[in-house]
């Protein structure tokens, strides 16, 4: 496979996907290049991924509150 066809398939990836590849990725450059990462990069991967997910589900939520305000008076 070539590069170009390898970048069209990644872009075709899901979010969640991306990170895992990207995981892969580090842990197989820091294998070649004689590191240990431990579980440090995945727990960054994840909190990552973690932090933006919650962050769109507040996002929408808001903008659902906006579009269907409730007229609860306190």
């Amino acid at each position: 496979m070539s590069n170009p066809e390898l970048l069209a398939q990644l872009r075709q990836l899901s979010r969640s996907e991306k990170f895992q590849i990207i995981q892969f990725l580090t842990a197989e450059l820091a294998k070649e290049e004689g590191i240990s990462i431990g579980n440090e990069a995945a727990e960054i991967i994840g909190a990552v991924h973690t932090s933006h997910g919650a962050a769109e589900q507040l996002m929408q939520l808001l903008e659902t509150e906006q579009k269907h305000p409730q007229n609860v008076e306190r």
